[in-house]
């Protein structure tokens, strides 16, 4: 029982990290954080919520490593998630061409293809190079003692989201070797079953650590110096953001979730949450969507901003659900998942079947 409550506790999480997201991509990509200057009578709100959101990434994927150390490793995932992503950017670059948002090409086309190589997404990129290696990190992860996983997280942590170098900085997060280092504090996390303080607590500190990293924001606006450079709080491994992450997921990791139907709902809604970013961020639109269809400048000098950008992320998070709702059951309809299961199944059985046979050994 206590698993289950476990399970619906890193569903909130996901929800409430994807509509975190929603908001950095209405700050980010609407452009209010790029001309936003302090003179403006809503910089202190943007940035403020701009770090208030900055988590959900880093909890996105601490939730999958959380699961990682215990969840079996299937090829199908992969070719599933291929053919989601597939699906949808095949449908967004369609939806742009028939707008003139973006003009029709063979390169355009090529890309739809091939949209883990091709960058189409740096999250899905990265993503999949994590999920390919989750194998080795979790075997690495169970042979380590304790003590020796707490140390290996200390160097990692320390590494990259603390030391100043110019190698460490690894695209300010969005690299699959943040992933890696999340996952091994997420799997110390629950191999020492870490982080058992009231949820208030750990929300508190998180306030707290937000507070300090706009005061950082603010020193730091239009700074051209070096040492700016290092403390970019809209960085994924930024050390104040690494901790405010941790804060927040131990939060939602003690929630206890009483009510059968909400809990049901959370669920739903979490099976929703990767759609949802694939359909608001993809490259054919995601650009004209939010500086012109969205577009936020427009109120950014208004008292009613703040307003306006709650609205506007609910009301793109939900439509999004609605959307990947539907591309569930045409998937459902056309029994995509068994399809991949079929094929992932004969592949990884191949595969199998060579690792452990002679041939290995000829190489």
């Amino acid at each position: 029982m206590e698993t289950k409550k476990r399970l619906v506790n890193l569903d909130l999480l996901k929800v409430v990290s994807m509509v975190m997201i929603v908001c950095l991509h209405y700050l980010g990509k609407g452009g209010v954080l790029g001309k936003a200057t302090l003179s403006d009578s809503n910089f202190y709100v943007a940035w403020l919520f701009e770090i208030l959101s900055i988590v959900g990434v880093n909890c996105f994927i601490l939730c999958s490593g959380y699961l990682m150390t215990e969840n079996r490793f299937r090829l199908s995932k992969i070719i599933y998630l291929w053919l989601q992503i597939f699906a949808i950017n095949a449908v967004c670059m369609v939806i742009s061409f028939a707008l003139g948002v973006q003009k029709a090409s063979l390169i355009g086309v090529v890309k739809c293809f091939m949209p883990i190589t091709s960058n189409a997404y740096w999250y899905m990129s990265a993503y999949f190079i994590f999920y390919l290696v989750s194998p080795l990190l979790v075997a690495i992860s169970n042979r380590l003692t304790i003590g020796q996983l707490k140390k290996t997280v200390i160097v990692l942590v320390a590494v990259f989201a603390l030391v100043p170098w110019q190698w460490t900085k690894i695209d300010y997060g969005s690299h699959v070797v943040w992933f890696i280092v999340l996952f091994f504090v997420a799997a110390y996390i629950r191999r020492a079953d870490l982080l058992k303080k009231r949820v208030r607590t750990y929300l508190g500190y998180y306030l707290l650590v937000s507070v300090v990293m706009l005061v950082v924001a603010i020193m730091t606006a239009g700074k051209d110096y070096a040492l700016a450079d290092y403390v970019d709080v809209r960085g994924f491994n930024f050390i104040l953001t690494f901790i405010s992450s941790v804060l927040v997921f131990a939060a939602f990791k003690n929630i206890k979730v009483k009510k059968a139907r909400f809990a049901g709902f959370v669920t739903f809604l979490s099976s929703l949450t990767l759609g949802i970013y694939l359909f608001h961020y993809n490259r054919y639109i995601a650009d004209w969507f939010w500086a012109k269809a969205i577009a936020p400048m427009q109120y950014f000098d208004k008292p009613y901003f703040v307003f306006h950008m709650i609205a506007c992320v609910l009301a793109v998070f939900f439509v999004c659900a609605f959307f990947e709702y539907f591309r569930l059951l045409l998937f459902k309809l056309f029994g995509v998942q068994q399809f991949s299961e079929r094929i992932g199944d004969k592949i990884q059985k191949r595969f199998d079947k060579f690792v452990s046979s002679k041939n290995i050994e000829k190489l």
